[in-house]
């Protein structure tokens, strides 16, 4: 045989048995990471009475009443990934968001609120109270949202592996936080965030207006 065809036969035979042991191990390691993920979500979903999806990541299920999820997301931006906890609760409203960054060296997180001043004071929501549901919460980014248009209140917290998903009791604790404050949500949405301003008086209608002869 052409020493040269020889050649190119087994260097082909070479990269066949280099893809074909590749794609091997991507499908051992995607079997592994939903493995893992499934031990990690199932016990929420039991605490739900709910269901899990691998494919979407996530868990759907009932508390309190309320249509409830747990679920793996990209954070915005495509930046690293959060760990979703949401509640179905009264849509419509002004959508709010409430932020806790911690910042080296400092002694507290940085708050900020996406929303209004006015709305913040009518919500009236307690967050050092909040974040004790929140596992590591003066060293990990975490915020709580309201999506008027889907009308879900949601915990919003970053996750740096599948160790971040919370276990079923700290799932339940923050699922009670979150329909605990949308009460006070609805209470915020339905009063109004400032006194409206007083216009000019009416004009008196013809009828009422003195004739110029009286």
């Amino acid at each position: 045989m052409n020493p040269y065809l020889a050649t190119t036969i087994a260097m082909c035979i070479i990269v066949a048995l280099s893809l074909a042991g590749t794609a091997y191990l991507a499908i051992m390691f995607n079997r592994r990471a939903k493995a893992d993920l499934a031990a990690r979500l199932t016990p929420l979903a039991e605490a739900i009475g709910g269901a899990v999806d691998l494919d979407e990541a996530e868990v759907e299920g009932r508390h309190d009443g309320h249509l409830v999820f747990g679920r793996v997301a990209n954070a915005p931006g495509g930046i690293g990934r959060l760990f979703l906890v949401e509640v179905v609760d009264a849509a419509g409203g002004t959508g709010w968001e409430w932020s806790s960054l911690p910042i080296k060296g400092a002694p507290r997180p940085e708050e900020s609120f996406e929303g209004g001043e006015p709305l913040k004071q009518r919500l009236g929501i307690d967050w050092d109270r909040f974040s004790a549901v929140v596992s590591d919460a003066n060293s990990q980014r975490f915020g709580v949202a309201y999506d008027a248009v889907a009308g879900t209140l949601k915990l919003m917290r970053a996750m740096r592996s599948r160790n971040d998903i919370p276990d079923a009791a700290t799932f339940l604790a923050q699922l009670d936080a979150l329909v605990a404050i949308g009460p006070n949500n609805r209470r915020a949405q339905d009063a109004p965030l400032s006194e409206p301003t007083p216009g000019p008086p009416p004009m008196p209608s013809a009828t009422a207006m003195p004739s110029a002869d009286a």
